[in-house]
C-alpha cells in the first residue's frame, strides 16, 4: 500500500472578546483563551509552546493563520519558539530563501467573557532570512524586554529562535507535568507504537466504550483547556469516534514504515511520527482523495503506562 500524504492547512478563527486596555490582572480567569497568530512567507516552520506543537508547515508559500495553544500553557514560564527551515516547493527542498522571506509569531491572550476581540499581545517573535544570515527581533511584552540580533545561517539554513514569557495560568497542573522524563529509546518506541494499535483497533472494531476510555485524560483537560462543561463536552470538541461511523471513510492499515519515537515537551510528552510528521493511524475518503490524519501525544505515568492527553 502506498502512502498517501496531503497536505491540509486549517486556519482556525476564534472569535472572542477582550475589553480595550484590559490587563492580566483584571481578567476573568475562567474564560482565558491562548493562541499564536503566525504570519509567514516562503519559510518552513515549526512553532512551538513550552516544546508543544502548535503549527508546523514545510512548504513554501504565504499564509496568516491564528492556532489555539491553551492546553500547552503552564504556570510560571512559557516559551514560544520557531524553528526556520528551508521548505519544499513542489517536490524539492528550494536551495535557498527567496527574497522577502520571513515569519512572525505572536502568543496572546483573550477574554472570552469580553465583547470586542481585542487581543492581550504575551511575547512575540519576527525571523527574517536571506541566503546567508538571519535577522530576528523577540520581544517579552509583558515586561517590554527586546532583543534584535543577525547571525548567520546553520550550514543547513535552519535557525531556532525562542522568547519568555511569564503566564499566571488560569488551568491547573496538567497531569504529563508530573509525568516521567521520557528517554528516546527502542524500548519506548515499541511500547508507545503498541499504544496506537491499541486505538487503530478500537476504531477498526467501532468499540466507542473503548476509544472514549483511551480519550479520557485528553477529553477531560480539552474541556478545561477550552472552557467546556464536563469531559464528555471534551469528547465532544475532539469528535472521538465519528469517523468509525461515517461510511465515506476508510480506515487504513496500521502505519509502521519509517516511523520514529519523536520526545516533547523538554521530555514530558512523547509521539509516533514519520518524516513528514504523520503518525500511525489514518482514515481516507475516496470520494474527496483527502485523508483524516490522527495526531496524538502521550505522556509516562509513574505506573510506567503511556496515556493519551494532547
Amino acid at each position: 500500500m502506498n502512502k498517501i500524504t496531503i497536505k491540509i492547512i486549517l486556519s482556525l478563527t476564534f472569535i472572542i472578546l477582550l475589553m480595550k486596555g484590559l490587563t492580566m490582572a483584571n481578567t476573568n480567569n475562567d474564560k482565558l483563551f491562548y493562541g499564536v497568530d503566525i504570519d509567514l512567507n516562503g519559510v518552513g516552520v515549526d512553532v512551538r509552546v513550552n516544546d508543544i506543537p502548535v503549527y508546523f508547515d514545510d512548504e513554501k508559500g504565504q499564509l496568516t493563520v491564528e492556532v489555539p495553544a491553551p492546553d500547552s500553557i503552564v504556570d510560571g514560564e512559557n516559551i514560544l519558539s520557531i524553528k526556520t527551515f528551508l521548505p519544499y516547493d513542489g517536490d524539492s527542498i528550494v536551495e535557498n530563501y527567496s527574497e522577502g522571506a520571513y515569519v512572525t509569531a505572536t502568543l496572546f491572550q483573550q477574554d472570552l467573557s469580553l465583547n470586542n476581540g481585542i487581543k492581550l499581545k504575551l511575547a512575540t517573535a519576527t525571523v527574517k532570512l536571506t541566503e546567508d544570515h538571519v535577522s530576528f527581533n523577540i520581544e517579552n511584552i509583558t515586561t517590554k524586554q527586546q532583543k534584535s540580533e543577525e547571525i548567520e545561517l546553520n550550514k543547513d539554513k535552519s535557525h531556532l529562535i525562542k522568547v519568555a514569557t511569564t503566564i499566571n495560568s488560569p488551568f491547573p497542573q496538567w497531569v504529563w507535568q508530573d509525568g516521567k522524563s521520557i528517554e528516546n529509546n527502542s524500548q519506548n518506541f515499541e511500547s508507545l507504537l503498541k499504544k496506537y494499535q491499541t486505538i487503530h483497533e478500537a476504531l477498526e472494531n467501532k468499540d466507542l466504550e473503548k476509544l472514549k476510555a483511551l480519550y479520557s485524560k485528553r477529553a477531560a483537560e480539552t474541556s478545561i483547556a477550552y472552557n467546556l462543561p464536563d469531559e464528555e463536552a471534551g469528547h465532544l470538541k475532539l469528535s472521538v469516534g465519528v469517523d468509525m461511523h461515517d461510511k465515506e471513510l476508510e480506515l487504513y492499515d496500521f502505519q509502521t514504515e519509517g516511523m520514529r519515537l519523536e520526545i516533547l515537551a523538554n521530555g514530558k510528552l512523547a509521539r509516533v511520527i514519520d518524516s513528514d510528521k504523520d503518525q500511525p493511524i489514518l482514515y481516507f475518503n475516496s470520494s474527496s482523495q483527502l485523508i483524516h490524519l490522527y495526531k496524538f501525544m502521550f505522556y509516562l505515568n509513574k505506573q510506567n503506562e503511556w496515556v493519551m492527553v494532547r
